[in-house]
């Protein structure tokens, strides 16, 4: 099922940037030239009509509600993945960073299994050293905080893992437990008894879980801002398969973070 949301009376100056938007909620926008410098845009949107972001066909209330991106121009992505070197980019996006009207229940949703699901993670976290919360955010983001599953990539925890990274636990025998699972995961990236807990550090190490191949690319990874004006549209849609247009349908782990900072 789908449907359309129809935007008349768009200026030129403003028509990319509601496009973009438009794009950045899973919508497939089309510009058609009024003419006088004015455009309308008809977004098509796969679901029920009563997911619509807008409610309106008012040029002036959509560009109301629709976020832009900070008047204080971002730096580029930087390619490296050197800490060091890209820790105060880390800083300045997650500063801007801000959820998406038409996402902010989907995030909300998010954010209560996280909270619900906290002594838990707490649990495992403070016998590892790490923060609860950071590994809620992947259990979130890798297997939608299904506890039947490996922490690695979702896979469940009735075999060894077979998508990347395959053939984890190397040790043990299925069924895992998950905190046996996730002990692995963890430990195989290396985050066991870190010092570092900061912000921008657990932002480098939530993109590294998921790989930079985004940052390859000088692009703001889909994993970390999802659900936020930052990222617009290209996704790793399997292994080491980009798709430009494919946009993430799933909140990134530095929006989840935020929401998470406003509530406590």
């Amino acid at each position: 099922m789908s449907h359309q949301e129809t935007i008349r009376d768009i200026p030129a100056s403003d028509v990319d940037r509601v496009m973009a938007q438009f794009v950045s909620i899973g919508a497939t926008p089309q510009k058609i030239d009024q003419g006088g410098g004015l455009f309308t845009v008809v977004a098509t949107f796969e679901g029920s009509a009563q997911l619509a972001p807008f409610a309106t066909e008012s040029a002036a209330e959509v560009l109301a509600v629709v976020p832009s991106l900070p008047d204080v121009p971002l730096p580029k992505i930087d390619p490296s993945t050197d800490f060091s070197k890209i820790s105060g980019e880390y800083r300045a996006y997650f500063d801007a960073c801000t959820v998406l009207p038409a996402r902010r229940d989907a995030v909300e949703a998010r954010l209560r299994r996280l909270l619900d699901n906290a002594p838990r993670y707490r649990a495992l976290g403070d016998t590892l050293g790490i923060p609860w919360f950071f590994i809620g955010i992947i259990h979130s983001l890798e297997a939608s905080s299904n506890f039947t599953t490996h922490l690695h990539n979702g896979d469940p925890l009735t075999a060894r893992t077979v998508q990347v990274p395959a053939g984890r636990p190397g040790s043990g025998s299925p069924p895992f437990t998950w905190e046996a699972s996730a002990r692995d995961a963890l430990a195989m990236k290396g985050y066991l008894n870190q010092t570092d807990w900061s912000t921008a550090r657990m932002l480098h190490r939530w993109e590294g879980y998921n790989g930079f191949g985004y940052r390859a690319r000088s692009l703001p990874s889909a994993y970390l801002w999802s659900f936020s004006p930052l990222y617009r549209k290209g996704r790793f849609v399997a292994d080491h398969k980009f798709d430009p247009e494919s946009v993430s349908q799933q909140c990134g782990a530095a929006v989840l973070l935020k929401a998470l900072l406003a509530r406590t």
